[in-house]
Formats: structure tokens, sequence, C-alpha cells
């Protein structure tokens, strides 16, 4: 039994160091997913804590790899989600004020928020979120619960719905860039 336990231990070890060896990929997948290098390189940390954590629950030390994957791809969605209620917050408690020197300030014309906020809500959301708040489609996908190719469509149709909704409210200011609105 107690030769069993260390084996057991060994192949943890074992599959630990693999892990640790594989940091530059493990980064540079995260990297091309969330924007700021510093919260990557806190998102492979907390990463490997959790499989120092969990590696016991790994049945087949030939799949590490694939294992660990899947924990940075949960971290990312996790990350994802936190930043989107957060910047939700932040914009639901910014002053009118603030709000709309936030929207001078990114470029966004006006009418597309205003227009924006019309969408039907599964359009919006997807708007907001990946255009808006940056989320990779592959992260809006696990967020919302539906397949990445289903998230695609959703957004496609969102863009469309909302061009063709400023192109109503604006007419013509609509076709160059809208970024200096004067519409009513």
């Amino acid at each position: 039994m107690s030769e069993h336990i260390e084996n057991g231990r060994r192949a943890d070890a074992l599959v630990l160091h693999e892990l640790t060896e594989g940091r530059a990929r493990f980064l540079a997948f995260l990297r091309r997913r969330i924007q700021s290098p510093e919260i990557a390189e806190d998102i492979l940390h907390a990463s490997y804590i959790r499989a120092i954590q969990h590696v016991h629950e790994l049945r087949d030390e030939t799949r590490a790899d694939a294992w660990f994957y899947r924990l940075l791809r949960n971290a990312v969605v996790d990350h994802h989600r936190r930043s989107a209620v957060s910047s939700k917050v932040a914009v639901a408690e910014m002053p009118a004020d603030l709000a709309i020197e936030s929207v001078q300030q990114t470029k966004t014309c006006p009418c597309a928020i205003r227009e924006l906020t019309r969408l039907k809500g599964d359009y919006a959301r997807a708007l907001e979120l990946v255009e808006m708040d940056g989320m990779p489609v592959q992260a809006f996908a696990g967020n919302e619960g539906i397949a990445p190719g289903t998230a695609s469509v959703r957004l496609h149709r969102a863009r469309k719905a909302l061009a063709e909704r400023i192109q109503a409210a604006c007419g013509p200011c609509a076709g160059e860039g809208c970024f200096d609105c004067a519409c009513a």
C-alpha cells in the first residue's frame, strides 16, 4: 500500500515538473487571451497553485498538458466574467457626466451607445462583452453557455442589427464613422 502511495507521489512530482517546463507555452497561451501581461502572469501562478492542489485528480499523466490547458481556459473565463461584472458595476455607479466623458474618450458615438441599449438583450450583451469589454469570443461563449460558433453568429447578427439601427437613426452621419455625431 505504501509503495502505491509513493509511486503516486512520484508521478505527481513528474507531472508538476512537466507543467513547470511548459511555462513559456502556457504564458503565451494566456497572453493571447488576456491583454495585461501582469494579469496573465497572475493567472498562470494561480493555475499552478490549483494544479498542485489537484494533481492527484489527474487520471492519465500523459494528458497533463491538456488537463492544465483546461485549468487555464477556466481561469481565463473566470477572469473575464469578473472583469465584465466589475466594469458593469463601475459604469452603473459612474455619474452621468463621467459616463459621457468616457464615451467621448473612446470615440464611441453616443448614438451607437443609445442604439445598443435598444437592441435585443442577447445582442446587446454580446456586443458589450466582446466589443466594448474586449472579452474573447471563446470566453463569451463559455460565459453564455453556448458553442463558440453560436457565439460568432450571435455577434455577427448583433453587429448587423446595430449597424442597421445606427443607419436608421443617424442617416448620412453613420457612413462617416459617426465619431463627431451631431444627430438629435
